[in-house]
């Protein structure tokens, strides 16, 4: 035995056989498994793209989303993924600009991730969706609620409805509440595929109640923008009404300017703006605007305070309905990736599967991925969104 070669080893082997052939069993058995075992290797991770404004003017709705979907994908990876395997995240910030956003998305298409999250403005997702879509990866939308987006036959799906429910409670509510029948509008058209669809439904639902808009003023935010003397120009007529159709950031600036020279102006706001930023932002300028939220966010449900218990510990910050929005997608998209089938795209999976469990509502799909999902009006009191009902 190779063991054995030399004299003082044979005469070893000979003075201790049992252990010299305990030791040849051992070093038998180990290079017995070595050679028979297959060698366990980690499964790659799941990839998920997340393209949102970080840096923008619509920077709040983007960090919002994103923090809903990482808490919803850490939850996930707590739990051991999907089938044992890991998400990943690859995040690009979209800039609310066009083509530091097609950048953006073509880096991600690059990287072969499984499928994508955003964005969450409707102006991105008008110019992504054919980007994506010609890629075959599917994009998972935040908050764009533009009706230009529906009814196509692409990669991309949303949870909100897209036919301006906001629009006609805010009509309803300037008309049967306080009884005013014109109104003037600012809007802001940077976004302009959600702001000009939006400003139709409003115009048509306010004639509807009997209500007419006096003047439409345009404008494009830049560094240069004079929001006092927009505020001058909307009130030059003197309205009871302005409608502020716009984001948080340049909802809030108006509103002070309004404010500051009309004490008594009634506002109001599409759901677009309506987070906890235009209340940081506005301050007392905020008290009694008018606005939609696609969720109640004072639910006192044990499943709703538990999520926001657990998001505020987490960032710091309480919800707003871009987190719940991003949350509710994101367990959408990842209950797709875990139950499609062999060969299955998360597209076909999402079709096939259409029902899904949300917080507060059941999130329901049509056949091009578009949802239809409930609306609460709201009103700011005391510094908060409490139910306009």
């Amino acid at each position: 035995m190779a063991f054995c070669l030399t004299p003082s080893r044979r005469r070893d082997c000979l003075r201790r056989p049992r252990a010299a052939g305990k030791y040849l069993l051992i070093l038998l058995a180990g290079l017995g498994l070595s050679a028979c075992e297959p060698t366990e290797q980690a499964q790659p991770p799941i990839r998920l793209g997340v393209i949102i404004d970080t840096s923008g003017p619509t920077s709040s709705l983007g960090i919002a989303g994103r923090n809903g979907m990482q808490l919803a994908v850490e939850q996930s990876n707590a739990a051991g993924g999907i089938h044992g395997r890991q998400i990943e995240l690859l995040q690009r910030d979209d800039g609310f600009n066009l083509q530091q956003a097609t950048r953006a998305a073509s880096e991600l298409i690059d990287a072969k991730v499984d499928a994508v999250f955003g964005p969450m403005t409707s102006l991105i997702a008008e110019q992504l969706a054919p980007q994506f879509t010609a890629a075959g990866i599917l994009l998972m939308g935040g908050t764009p609620l533009s009706p230009l987006l529906a009814g196509r036959d692409d990669q991309f799906f949303r949870i909100l409805s897209h036919t301006n429910p906001d629009a006609l409670g805010i009509a309803q509510y300037l008309r049967r509440q306080f009884g005013i029948d014109q109104v003037t509008v600012l809007i802001e058209d940077s976004n302009h595929t959600f702001t000009r669809p939006w400003l139709a439904d409003f115009q048509r639902y306010l004639a509807g109640e009997g209500g007419s808009i006096e003047q439409t003023i345009a404008f494009t935010r830049d560094a240069q923008t004079d929001f006092a003397a927009l505020a001058t120009q909307a009130l030059a007529h003197q309205p009871r009404a302005v409608v502020l159709i716009s984001n948080a950031l340049d909802t809030a600036m108006l509103a002070t300017r309004l404010r500051q020279q009309s004490p008594q102006l009634v506002l109001a706001t599409p759901a677009w703006a309506a987070a906890d930023a235009l209340l940081e932002m506005g301050g007392s300028a905020m008290e009694g605007i008018i606005t939609g939220q696609a969720y109640d966010l004072n639910d006192q449900s044990p499943a709703f305070t538990a999520f926001k218990q657990t998001y505020q510990q987490r960032f710091g910050q309480p919800i707003d309905t871009a987190a719940v929005t991003a949350y509710n997608a994101t367990k959408v998209l990842l209950t797709a990736l875990r139950e499609r089938q062999p060969q299955e795209s998360p597209k076909q999976a999402l079709l096939r599967i259409r029902h899904f469990v949300g917080l507060q509502q059941p999130i329901d799909l049509d056949e091009f991925g578009d949802a239809d999902s409930r609306f609460y009006m709201m009103v700011v009191r005391q510094g908060r969104f409490v139910n306009a009902q």
